[in-house]
């Protein structure tokens, strides 16, 4: 049989981008602008691969093989305006085949590199290999990882090398809390520190060694309690950043025992939080009618989840098809994830959500991979990135998800889901005790009245009908 048209037997020697060994390549390789591995379907490994080819050094790391392939994928040529982007992702893939070469990378890599290339660049060289995939990933997002190290380079340039040491080794201190939880399977929720979290603690507490060091104080010694309350009523600060400050105060004790103590709570000097933004019935009425007439299907199906089911944002985002099961009797899509009770949706949301799958079928990754896994696919960890999510909230309803999901769970005690509703919220939907606590206190509803589930379906959208009295 006759090769096809443009075949030639004849190969030219071509050296890796990864390992730098000689390797047999097509001539239609010299024509390629991109990185070229032993992976690049031009390649001719047909031969004995050299000793130092990755591929013999990891060969049981399926990552490799995948950096390998990615190493051309992510070099070629977009266009001239992602050109210099597809080289530093390159440059990324190439920096984990050396310095990694199986499963997710330490969290000081992730530092390390975050200093040189942005996280959209690191997630776009790393998402197409198989640790990706992995359900106990140590770090689902890197927005916080670069930020945070910022806000100590910001310390050691507006104020002293003394306050922006302590407040790295707080940072080190926190990171290692989190790699005890990783090595002893704390995963999401259930690890001792969130990535987020930490980051909300450095910038707050930047901004206040800052300050002092603008009010003559060099070290903490001379700063306490009184500096402090100066601090919060010259810019108001909410109690939780109160105690935030009070808890770094507390570490740096350990080291310094002459810095003074300050004891601060959640609720700053003992008080409660009285504010509870929540919308009331008829502003609810007008936020599901807006919401229901919004033309981006994907922001209206995230805003009714959260405004009927009082679903987390972070959780709707990842919802995947697997989970959608139709309902032989109505037609309406029912999620039913692992580990939780099915949710039957409103034919509302069971209209967007088909508008949604269509979006979807039609999605394409940047590397051209079809996204078949997710409702919301993107481009980051294979589904929206949670900072996008909440803006096509507020573009669908007008307000934060966190509202719709605040308003949710006060409906469903004033739908009758009183006593099962704490246990529920609280186990399956991951809402505050302090939530819930506040939930029925506006119900007017004590948590030991009868429960009626039954009546919870019907109910659930009452707020649709009745007014505030």
């Amino acid at each position: 049989m006759a090769p096809p048209a443009g075949y030639s037997k004849s190969r030219i020697r071509k050296p890796c981008a990864a390992c730098d060994a000689v390797i047999r390549a097509r001539h239609q390789e010299c024509m390629y602008q991109r990185a070229f591995t032993c992976q690049t379907q031009t390649a001719d490994i047909g031969e004995k691969l050299p000793d130092n080819c990755w591929l013999k050094v990891k060969s049981d790391s399926p990552d490799v093989r995948a950096a390998l392939v990615a190493m051309s994928e992510t070099s070629k040529r977009w266009g001239k305006g992602q050109r210099a982007s597809a080289e530093k992702r390159a440059e990324v893939v190439l920096a984990y085949i050396r310095e990694v070469g199986s499963g997710e990378p330490p969290i000081q890599w992730y530092r390390d590199k975050l200093k040189v290339y942005s996280a959209n660049v690191i997630n776009g060289a790393l998402a197409t290999f198989p640790y990706w995939k992995n359900d106990d990933l140590r770090l689902r997002s890197l927005q916080s990882v670069a930020p945070i190290d910022k806000c100590v380079d910001r310390v050691r340039t507006n104020a002293n090398d003394h306050l922006a040491d302590l407040l790295a080794g707080y940072v080190d201190h926190h990171y290692d809390l989190m790699a005890f939880g990783f090595e002893n399977g704390l995963y999401g929720s259930a690890n001792p520190v969130k990535l987020t979290t930490l980051h909300q603690r450095t910038y707050k507490l930047a901004n206040y060694l800052e300050w002092i060091f603008r009010e003559g104080h060099e070290t903490l010694q001379h700063a306490g309690r009184s500096v402090l309350d100066e601090y919060i009523t010259e810019k108001s600060l909410h109690p939780s950043a109160s105690y935030q400050i009070s808890r770094f105060y507390d570490w740096v004790r350990k080291t310094h025992r002459f810095v003074p103590a300050i004891a601060f709570n959640r609720r700053g000097r003992g008080k409660h939080r009285d504010e509870f933004p929540v919308l009331r019935l008829k502003e609810s009425q007008e936020t599901y009618a807006r919401v229901c007439k919004h033309p981006e299907p994907q922001g209206r199906a995230l805003a009714l989840l959260a405004l009927l089911y009082a679903q987390r944002t972070e959780d709707s985002i990842q919802l995947k098809r697997e989970d959608l099961h139709r309902d032989e009797t109505t037609g309406l899509w029912v999620i039913a994830r692992l580990d939780q009770e099915p949710i039957a949706v409103e034919p509302e949301v069971s209209a967007a959500l088909d508008e949604c799958l269509v979006l979807a079928d039609a999605h394409t990754r940047k590397l051209g991979l079809k996204e078949t896994e997710y409702v919301f696919p993107g481009r980051t960890r294979g589904h929206f990135g949670n900072s996008v999510a909440c803006q096509r909230i507020v573009n669908a309803a007008g307000v934060s998800g966190n509202l719709l999901r605040r308003t949710a769970v006060v409906n469903m005690y004033r739908g009758g889901q009183k006593t099962m509703g704490t246990v529920v919220l609280r186990d399956v939907l991951g809402v505050s005790a302090p939530t819930i606590h506040q939930a029925i206190k506006m119900t007017g509803e004590s948590v030991n009245a009868p429960t009626a589930i039954e009546e919870a379906d019907e109910l659930r959208r009452a707020f649709l009908e009745e007014d505030d009295e």
